[in-house]
């Protein structure tokens, strides 16, 4: 959500600005499910790519592009890109392991493989460990078992392809030290960069993906998800480029183009480095910034889809108004480290609460407007704009929401006006709202200013008038409360149920 929020206010600054997501349907994960339900990996993959989508129109999001990494034209871009990285000299084929399960006959990678991570020793794949963010090499993860039968797993002898980070080291320390990430992201970075001798894996043994023809080794290999599944930014580009009748590259290489990642913690590692690196070595820029969010949690404990643990978007938003959500999930967006983004139904009853103060303070101005003030914008409303401006360009999403509620108040919207009102005051005010809240904002800009209002940081985009009385109800009813015992009912009695055992 915050990367349409994101793209939402670039836009009402008067930037060409687009939204790439999609689904990378070769992960081991996709396999794991479809064996558990018995049914094909490609119905798996659709399920959850239905889910998903629901999910996003359910918030009102909408993507410019949605990659599947299962359709031709990804696979032929992820090929293209290995290829690229091929003829610079940056792919080595090297002796490696892959582990590989006896008992099963066969070849295990990512979430098929599962143990303890070699660093802090939390629960991990083959791959990745989500709680320290350490890439594993399959030699040192810990108590290795199969995750399909439960048996330990053995190493074999693999030729592999390997990105040579190693000979980007200096580079990427130099663009990274140069660019807006954060610090903390700057300084893992720099920590995982002094760490690497040997170069990240980029194939395996596994049959679902992106395989390999050449070299003749890597016959049969498919392309590590986390290289060509993260790669889709790259063939969404070009195909929005194609739609625009751009050259993808020439875009690419444009000084005036900025390209932001929005992921959870558990990606920073092939983004910072993965995926950065391979953009230094094909000569492209490195991406301006990061927003990196930890996991949500949900009354206390990760969101798990696997314990019925977890909320979906268009399941909430049958109950709850998809502007509550969208405000609620902004407030808790906080940066990665700071672990307080704790999802629960008392965070969507203050999101509805806060948001009704706003309505009944644009209601008031509206019911009670008698005279247009046509003086320019105070010069503390004006510093609070930009500062808002400021944290969303710095993916400070939760200062900017801040920076409304200083607005909120510093314009008294919330006292009787008298009759008076400014149009350039609530025009703005809910411009910086319509990122986050954006049926809030056109809805009450156009009932204000008409069909043509449009939010903006610039000049009032329509003509202002006394608005008329508003007619509609509020759109951000309260949280229900046959949703609010529910929630209760299935979370926090399971939740006090299972500290009662401990």
């Amino acid at each position: 959500m915050l990367a349409d929020i994101f793209v939402r206010f670039q836009r009402m600054a008067g930037h060409r600005a687009h939204y790439i997501t999609g689904a990378d349907e070769h992960g081991t994960y996709t396999l794991v499910k479809a064996r558990k339900l018995g049914q094909s990996v490609s119905e798996v993959a659709q399920k959850h790519i239905d889910e998903i989508l629901r999910g996003l129109r359910a918030l009102h999001i909408t993507p410019d592009v949605f990659v599947r990494t299962s359709s031709e034209i990804h696979k032929e871009n992820a090929l293209s890109i290995f290829r690229e990285l091929q003829e610079a000299g940056y792919v080595k084929v090297r002796n490696g392991v892959q582990l590989y399960c006896q008992h099963c006959d066969e070849f295990v990678a990512d979430s098929l493989a599962t143990g303890n991570c070699p660093a802090c020793n939390s629960a991990a794949d083959s791959n990745l460990c989500e709680n320290c963010g350490l890439a594993i090499r399959h030699d040192t993860l810990r108590n290795a078992r199969h995750t399909t039968c439960g048996h330990k797993l053995a190493l074999r002898s693999i030729e592999q392809a390997v990105f040579d980070t190693p000979r980007l080291t200096q580079a990427l320390e130099t663009a990274i030290g140069q660019s807006a990430w954060p610090e903390s992201i700057r300084d893992k970075a720099r920590a995982w960069l002094a760490s690497d001798k040997h170069g990240l894996p980029m194939s395996r043994q596994f049959s679902h993906g992106v395989e390999l023809t050449d070299p003749e080794a890597l016959f049969g290999q498919t392309l590590l998800t986390w290289f060509e599944g993260l790669w889709c930014f790259d063939t969404g580009i070009r195909e929005q480029c194609a739609n625009d009748f751009r050259d993808a590259n020439s875009t690419m290489h444009d000084p005036r183009t900025r390209l932001m990642f929005f992921m959870g913690q558990d990606n920073r590692f092939y983004y910072t480095i993965g995926v950065t690196g391979v953009l230094l070595a094909r000569g492209f820029p490195i991406p301006t910034n990061h927003s990196v969010q930890d996991f949500y949690k949900l009354d206390g404990e990760k969101f798990s889809t696997g314990r019925d643990h977890a909320l979906w978007a268009d399941e909430v938003a049958r109950d709850v108004d998809p502007n509550v959500i969208r405000y609620a999930l902004a407030r808790i967006a906080r940066p990665f480290g700071r672990d307080e983004n704790e999802f629960d139904v008392d965070g969507l009853v203050t999101a509805a609460s806060h948001l009704r103060v706003f309505e009944d303070a644009l209601r008031q101005y509206a019911g009670n407007a008698r005279t247009l003030d046509s003086r320019r914008l105070r010069s503390r409303l004006r510093i609070l704009a930009q500062r808002y401006a400021d944290a969303i360009e710095e993916l400070r999403f939760w200062d900017a929401l801040d920076f409304v509620d200083e607005y909120f108040q510093a314009a008294d919207f919330a006292r009787d006006n008298s009759g008076m009102w400014n149009a350039m005051e609530i025009s703005l005010f809910l411009s910086l709202l319509y990122p986050v809240v954006p049926e809030l904002a056109i809805r009450y800009g156009r009932h204000f200013f008409g069909a043509a209002w449009q939010p903006s940081f610039g000049k009032l985009a329509a003509k202002a008038s006394l608005p008329p009385k508003i007619d509609f109800p509020v759109l951000n009813a309260a949280v229900p409360a046959h949703f609010i015992a529910a929630y209760n009912e299935r979370f926090r009695k399971r939740q006090a149920k299972q500290n009662s055992g401990r």
